[in-house]
């Protein structure tokens, strides 16, 4: 058998489709290395340390007496103790029109720690404000952000102008609170939608946390709709469990809306078509829906303290008609994002579903719009923003350097913009400052709420100014009439606070203080008929009150009365036990009477509280020495006499 010699012949260079099939090794692509930008544990703690140097201010900040610390904080009885009884009275009734019972134990477990200690109530609010931006970063990372874009949206977030205002005033602990468990109720739910083992668990935990977002502000109610725009998101299939899961949700949402409702209702709060008509304040609720829209990008003209852009029977300015029409806008242009840009619609969604709530279109504040209010719904503004720089960058890289540079600007712009926000948040004087330099005129209460702090520090002149002020602006503002009345009584001005008084009382026959303050003036003109009438009738709208039992002492005793003196006198105390003034005016009554037992009773009481007076240690040596007890008696007098009075020599004789 004759084989055939096979040989290879050379394939021509020109031929290459007849190359021999030769493996090639991989081609070796330089491996990237890990950048800082990558480590989410060290871009969450300069996110941190940056928002904690931006308010570093608050640590100087006062409580704002003016505007609600005072009846939240520093009146309040209910944070004074952590009993059965004052846990309670937290969780069953309501303070200034809201249901905030968390809020409330956190403050009573401060006053219990650090008493009134204005540090460690706004060192409070600022961790809870870090925690809810650590949340945030969580909430992006989770939503399918890189570590680096996660980081820019939680620091947009922690730093905004617009969140200073539930930070830096200790009273919006509630917002705070009620962002950091709806924010970790959110985090629970998308746990929940990985569908890893014991999904259900994490179902159940969502709920709980966000059953104590509800307990901490009722504006939480937003969450199941919020949740419903997750699902959106993550392209969950349309099917019955979507639903049915979300019910115990939408149960308390229900619950506690309908008590909020009920709340807002009982207190007055809840004003439709009074003042203004339901159509006008709808297009209030559609121009602030804008205009924090606005804000957002433009953080710019904030305020504690937003006036009604009207007054009644005035008509609305054009941009406020013009609001549905931008509204519409918007919604055409997030239409035309789906299904293309599906995060652009979920960040619109976001935010529309939980600003839905505080848009006060019922008239439950005192202002028609306010910064607080954008501290939930900007987060899905915030993930539009991270999301978008995300996907551009992934698309241009070689611009990486250009537009982590304009983030960069804008993030320190931010960051200086609520460092002087935080500063305005200071007392009550820079912060309605603020208020009127943006709003001359427009409003009568920045001047009442600043002339009440100037009040306070004893700036009598300035309260004076702005008091009168606010009575321009609004005549019939009975406590401000009181107050400036109260000015002109201590200043010896009885006619101008007569007329302030009587003002006061010809406006509002059911309050109390404005007939005691009118019974002083009697008083004081001692027209004793007319000044027992106003007292008299004080005491019987409001018992709790007590100077007027002291003022009342004192016409009974021009009237001959020194028992009816003794006995308002005796009311006047359970108040003010410590008033040495008063426990020596019933020691003087008991000396008139010549009862020197009770009279040293009540002298006693009176040089425990200030044993330096030279007056009541002279009297208490006249009593003594009618009781015999002369060692006593020379006792005090000696000592009275080396504290300025002028005792006699021979009555000093008359001891030894």
């Amino acid at each position: 058998m004759k084989f055939m010699d096979k040989r290879i012949k050379p394939r021509s260079p020109s031929n290459p489709k007849k190359r021999p099939n030769v493996e090639k090794s991989p081609e070796k692509r330089p491996v990237r290395k890990a950048s800082v930008t990558d480590n989410p544990v060290f871009l969450l703690i300069v996110i941190l340390t940056l928002t904690f140097i931006v308010f570093l201010p608050v640590f100087t900040s006062d409580f704002l007496t003016t505007w609600d610390d005072k009846s939240y904080i520093i009146d309040n009885m209910m944070i004074r103790s952590i009993t059965f009884q004052s846990l309670r009275e937290m969780f069953t009734s309501q303070i200034g029109g809201t249901y905030v019972p968390l809020p409330l134990l956190s403050y009573a477990i401060e006053y219990k720690l650090f008493g009134l200690s204005s540090l460690a109530f706004h060192s409070t609010n600022l961790l809870i404000h870090l925690f809810c931006t650590m949340f945030v970063f969580m909430i992006l990372r989770k939503l399918g952000l890189k570590p680096l874009f996660a980081a820019i949206g939680a620091l947009i977030f922690g730093i905004h102008p617009m969140g200073v205002e539930s930070v830096a005033w200790v009273t919006e602990r509630k917002d705070l609170l009620y962002t950091f468990f709806y924010l970790a109720s959110i985090i629970a739910y998308l746990e929940y939608l990985k569908k890893d083992q014991k999904p259900y668990l994490y179902l159940l935990l969502s709920l709980g946390l966000f059953l104590l977002a509800l307990f901490s502000k009722i504006q939480a109610v937003s969450l199941p709709l919020v949740l419903l725009a997750i699902d959106f998101y993550k392209k969950r299939p349309i099917r019955p469990n979507l639903v049915v899961e979300k019910i115990p949700f939408f149960i308390l949402s229900l619950i506690f809306g309908v008590a909020g409702i009920f709340i807002l209702k009982n207190i007055g709060a809840l004003r439709i078509n009074e003042i203004f008509t339901f159509t006008e304040r709808l297009f209030f609720g559609l121009y602030t829906f804008n205009a924090y829209l606005i804000k957002f990008i433009v953080p710019v003209g904030l305020s504690a303290l937003y006036p009604n852009p009207i007054k009644t029977g005035e008509t609305l300015p054009i941009l406020y008609y013009l609001s549905p029409v931008m509204i519409g806008l918007l919604a055409f242009a997030t239409w035309k994002c789906y299904p293309r840009w599906r995060e652009i619609v979920f960040g619109i969604l976001f935010f529309t579903l939980s600003v839905f709530f505080l848009l006060q279109i019922f008239g439950a504040g005192q202002g028609f719009m306010a910064d607080r209010y954008t501290k939930i719904p900007y987060v899905g503004l915030v993930f539009i923003v991270a999301m978008l720089a995300q996907n551009y960058l992934e698309k241009h890289r070689e611009r990486k350097t250009l537009v982590l540079s304009l983030v960069s600007v804008i993030l320190i712009l931010f960051m200086v913009l609520s460092f002087q926000r935080t500063k305005v948040w200071k007392n009550g004087d820079t912060l309605w400052s603020d208020v009127i330099e943006k709003y001359p005129e427009k409003s009568a209460r920045p001047y009442a709420c600043r002339g009440i702090y100037y009040k306070e520090i004893n700036e009598q002149e300035k309260a004076l100014k702005d008091f009168s002020k606010d009575l321009e602006l609004d005549p019939g503002d009975v406590e401000i009439l009181q107050f400036r009345g109260n000015i002109y009584f201590n200043k010896g001005k009885d006619d101008s606070a007569y007329a302030d008084y009587n003002r006061a009382v010809k406006i509002r026959q059911d309050n109390a203080l404005t007939f005691a303050n009118l019974g002083a003036i009697y008083v004081r003109r001692n027209q004793n008929d007319s000044a027992l009438y106003n007292l008299s009738k004080a005491i019987s709208m409001d018992s709790t009150q007590s100077t007027p039992y002291a003022n009342r002492a004192v016409v009974y005793g021009s009237l001959g009365k020194p028992l009816e003196s003794i006995a308002d006198f005796k009311q006047y105390l359970k108040s003010k036990p410590d008033d040495e003034r008063v426990l020596f005016s019933v020691a003087m009554i008991y000396f008139n009477m010549g009862n020197m037992k009770e009279c040293i009773v009540w002298l006693n009481k009176t040089i425990a509280i200030k044993p330096d007076f030279a007056n009541y240690r002279w009297l208490r040596s006249m009593a003594l020495k009618q009781t015999g007890n002369k060692t006593e008696a020379l006792k005090d007098a000696l000592k009275a006499k080396e504290l300025g009075q002028a005792v006699p020599d021979d009555y000093l004789q008359s001891l030894k």
